[in-house]
């Protein structure tokens, strides 16, 4: 009963609009431009890739993740529907934003991360030594064995050796890569060469002269480089920093505030830099909104090298004018990640840094 006389005051009250004059009862949707933005498909096409770093008695390689997303320019309109009686609008019905798809526009790189679960191998001549599976960060490490070591080392052995891995929920393994035997070869006498200068200065405490700070900060940056969890080399670098800024680094990394609204500002950086000129670990750990050591002490040294630059950013350092004192992209998203890790007040714990590295 309910029903039909719903029904009844429904046609009764559409038969009123129609005779009542003025035209037929019509609805239009109204769309007003907003904004214009970008948005990215799901990924695909993920591919592999890795940085080896060898130690003493130990071969680790990371491996990091790459995929391919599809690009849809999008437009923002805020949508209404207006329902007309001839040319007179009688009700509007507001629908707030509504995004509108355009066609794809090309693809880019996307969702680079760390390869974590991935078995590897490592291929030298015809026989496959298994390494192990990777973890949450992509690392897996080996000890170098009398056996694989004759293999890289051995008078015999070949110049290069493949690392193959196996994808989680892939079939078959991907080669993704090749590791030069000789530069493993050459690895301990390099490092050895480079801490045998660089010690001698740390041993000064602050009593180095301008270019000898000049000096350590090359050496430092060689050894970040080339060996950064080397055990030896990751020693000499706590002690560079401590050299730096006294303790206050130390104290600073057991009070992590994780501001993740850093990361997301280091995220839209990183949209409009180039990617070859961001190393992969430091893509992976803002992707992935994860403290990365390595990220970490990336961001501490490239700042530090642009106060060697802009000295006058020492005077009053405040990070959201760092664009104003002259910085690179690189040094804003170091800047945004030590943000994320120590807080929005992380240039309080390193007092006293300026008149190191302005020296």
């Amino acid at each position: 009963m309910t029903l039909r006389i719903a029904r009844a005051l429904q046609a009764a009250f559409c038969l009123w609009l129609t005779s009542c004059g003025g035209g037929v009862i019509t609805t239009r949707t109204v769309d007003i431009p907003s904004d214009h933005i970008i948005t990215y498909g799901a990924p695909a096409d993920t591919t592999y890739s890795f940085e080896p770093e060898p130690e003493l008695n130990l071969l680790r390689l990371r491996v990091f993740r790459a995929s391919r997303c599809p690009v849809f320019p999008t437009d923002t309109v805020l949508r209404r529907t207006e329902t007309l009686k001839g040319d007179k609008v009688i009700h509007t019905e507001l629908h707030g934003k509504v995004q509108i798809a355009r066609p794809q526009a090309g693809e880019v790189t996307c969702d680079v991360g760390y390869a974590r679960d991935v078995a590897v191998s490592l291929v030298i001549g015809n026989a496959v030594h298994r390494i192990g599976t990777t973890d949450a960060y992509g690392y897996v490490g080996v000890n170098l064995s009398t056996e694989l070591r004759e293999k890289l080392y051995g008078v015999a052995a070949p110049a290069e050796a493949t690392v193959r891995v196996f994808p989680p929920r892939a079939m078959g393994s991907t080669d993704i890569g090749q590791i030069s035997l000789a530069s493993l070869r050459d690895y301990e006498d390099g490092i050895n060469r480079l801490l045998a200068e660089f010690e001698p200065l740390l041993a000064k405490g602050t009593a180095l002269t301008g270019a000898e700070i000049q000096r350590s900060y090359q050496l430092y940056e060689q050894l970040r480089q080339l060996a950064y969890h080397d055990a030896r080399v990751s020693g000499a670098l706590a002690r560079f920093w401590e050299l730096l800024y006294g303790r206050k680094r130390e104290e600073a990394t057991q009070n992590l505030s994780r501001n993740l609204k850093a990361l997301e500002d280091s995220k839209a950086l990183l949209a409009s830099a180039s990617p070859a000129a961001i190393p992969l670990f430091m893509q992976a750990a803002l992707n992935s909104q994860t403290l990365d050591t390595r990220a970490l002490d990336w961001s501490n040294g490239i700042l530090f090298a642009e106060l060697r630059r802009y000295p006058q950013a020492c005077t009053g350092f405040d990070w959201r004018q760092v664009r104003s004192y002259g910085f690179g992209t690189n040094a804003q998203l170091a800047v945004n990640y030590l943000r994320f890790a120590y807080g929005d007040d992380f240039w309080g714990s390193m007092s006293g840094v300026c008149s190191f590295v302005t020296r």
